[in-house]
């Protein structure tokens, strides 16, 4: 389908879930995203996640999905009122009524669109199933990302207990106990994946997307369990996403590939994808994602491409220290597409762009709109160029959701005013990121060496 008949069909359904309520999304009844190494919730990546009480689950393992505090939301979205934590897409909506913001989106997915009608005319306080799932069975991770935590990544655990909380706070252990947070260790017992492995298998026959989070789900026995009880349960219709750093050890990775490829050379499920983050190049990419190594990560992306049949979707997080790269590791993304996608109607290595709304300290918004700007034309010039040069290619495209979250991001770049408040706490973060991690911002980010010190001396 062409962007503009994409576009098209987009408008429709978008007046179709407007004639429900101007803030109905089936995410909440059909998307679900399990955080079990705390117990925590949320029905897409955008709004913050709530806690999952204990005493709902004993009661009944339906209620990792289906919370009293999520049948509330979802009452709300059927009444026309808007959810505070879905706030992501009503700032979208609102810059621009002619806007898709992803609840556009995700309504009128595959996954979802068929039970369009039904969900839009049920009861909320009803159990549902999901369509979409994705879980994170446990933090136990090998990087320890700048703008990560420790409830996600044992890394970042290692980190605070040897050496305590960063400056102004950040990751202070007692307020992750108060607030329930404080992740099971993956040798703890975990009532929330008990509940997970009781409640699973009935709900595995109404999935139409299984993603598998971390942490690093490949350090996770839970992952080949449940990679493995598909195997023997096989689910035709079924569309499984493993997120990984793809840094792992090599027998972690030959295992991802056996698996790629056993599920789907044997029809057990329609396919299995990667997923994997990154957003800069080189040395400001490693220093991001501390653990990881630019030029193994993308070695590693080939291998999957070349060893299996699965597409490798690539998730970036735009924050102030991505910026400066950000274009070159577009440009990297564009070589492989040139090189491995041979279907002009099928993208195998997307790519996501959202901008990173926590930590603020590193977000960027602390940088002065005219540099923001300067970064959105560079941007901007950047896709211009690509749609001047591959609309002749015919593997190596832009696609619509891509181009729409570049234009969004621009936009997003343009117009928000500075966060002067947050400069002077990532200067102290950032020194002590360096202390703590044997690294030297100034000379990996020379753009920003003079700017950090005037930060700091205002």
């Amino acid at each position: 389908m062409s962007n503009e008949a994409r576009i098209e069909e987009l408008k429709l359904k978008r007046d179709l879930i407007n004639s429900v309520s101007c803030s109905f999304c089936t995410a909440k009844w059909l998307q679900t995203t399990l955080l079990l190494q705390n117990g925590y919730n949320h029905s897409c990546h955008h709004p913050a996640p709530h806690k999952i009480p204990l005493e709902e689950i004993q009661v009944d393992p339906a209620a990792l999905h289906n919370s009293k505090f999520k049948k509330q939301q979802r009452a709300m979205m059927l009444n026309g009122e808007r959810p505070v934590e879905c706030d992501y897409c009503w700032k979208i909506e609102d810059l621009d009524k002619e806007y898709f913001s992803d609840r556009h989106y995700k309504t009128s997915d595959y996954w979802a669109w068929d039970r369009f009608e039904d969900i839009s005319k049920s009861n909320p306080q009803d159990n549902v199933y999901p369509s979409y799932l994705e879980v994170s069975f446990s933090n136990a991770c090998n990087f320890a990302c700048a703008y990560c935590s420790p409830e996600i990544s044992s890394k970042w655990m290692e980190d605070i207990k040897k050496n305590g909380e960063y400056p102004d706070g950040v990751h202070n252990l007692d307020y992750l106990k108060q607030t329930g947070k404080f992740p099971y260790t993956h040798n703890e017992d975990n009532p929330y994946v008990t509940a997970f492995w009781k409640w699973f298998p009935e709900a595995l026959s109404h999935l139409k997307v299984l993603r598998i989070t971390g942490g690093e789900p490949t350090m996770s026995k839970d992952t080949w369990k449940l990679l493995e009880y598909i195997n023997n349960n096989p689910q035709p219709q079924l569309e499984i996403a493993v997120n990984t750093n793809l840094n792992v050890p090599a027998k972690l990775i030959n295992k991802l590939v056996y698996y790629c490829n056993k599920l789907t050379f044997d029809n057990k499920v329609k396919k299995l994808d990667v997923y994997t983050s990154a957003e800069s190049v080189g040395d400001q990419n490693d220093y991001v994602r501390d653990g990881m190594n630019y030029k193994n990560w993308y070695a590693n992306v080939n291998r999957m491409l070349i060893e299996t049949t699965s597409s490798v979707a690539i998730m970036t997080t735009i924050n102030i220290l991505s910026l400066p790269g950000f274009t070159q590791f577009i440009e990297d993304v564009m070589k492989l597409r040139k090189h491995y996608n041979l279907n002009f109607e099928f993208n195998r290595i997307p790519l996501s762009i959202n901008y990173l709304r926590w930590p603020n300290h590193l977000q960027t918004i602390l940088l002065d709109k005219k540099q923001r700007i300067q970064y959105a034309n560079d941007i901007e010039s950047t896709c211009e160029g690509w749609l001047k040069y591959y609309s002749k290619e015919k593997y190596a495209r832009i696609y619509l959701e891509e181009f729409d979250q570049i234009k969004r991001l621009c936009n997003y770049l343009r117009n928000t005013e500075p966060a002067t408040e947050y400069r002077e706490h990532f200067y102290r973060y950032i020194h002590e990121y360096d202390k703590r991690r044997n690294k030297n911002f100034k000379k990996t980010f020379p753009e920003y060496a003079d700017m950090i010190e005037d930060w700091h001396a205002s």
